[in-house]
């Protein structure tokens, strides 16, 4: 019982991980996150700034703790920055695939 606290009520493991939540769990923290991190890019091949990385974060983790999922929140913050790259990836391809010919214009040069 040394990773485990009593918080309202509820005894809460302090080491839990990421990869134990359901997956249905997972999913929605990693739409919510990509969905959050895709809207404030104003160009699609740039990473944000820290500050507005961090208030994304923030913003996602109040929403977690709202629907009392438990999980610390260096683990949330540590798959966030792990997935950054893919979302980048993917809103680079949806931008592509919208302007006719991107990529094409790119291959040509």
């Amino acid at each position: 019982m040394k990773n485990h606290i009593y918080e309202n009520g509820r005894l809460l493991q302090t080491n839990k991980k990421f990869s134990a939540l359901k997956q249905k769990q997972k999913e929605w923290i990693t739409n919510e996150l990509r969905q959050r991190y895709i809207s404030a890019i104003n160009y699609p091949y740039t990473k944000l700034s820290s500050k507005k990385r961090d208030q994304i974060l923030d913003e996602v983790y109040d929403l977690i703790q709202k629907k009392e999922i438990w999980i610390p929140y260096d683990e949330v913050e540590k798959h966030y920055f792990s997935k950054i790259p893919s979302f980048i990836r993917n809103n680079k391809k949806i931008v592509e695939e919208t302007i006719p010919g991107g990529s094409q214009n790119e291959q040509s040069l």
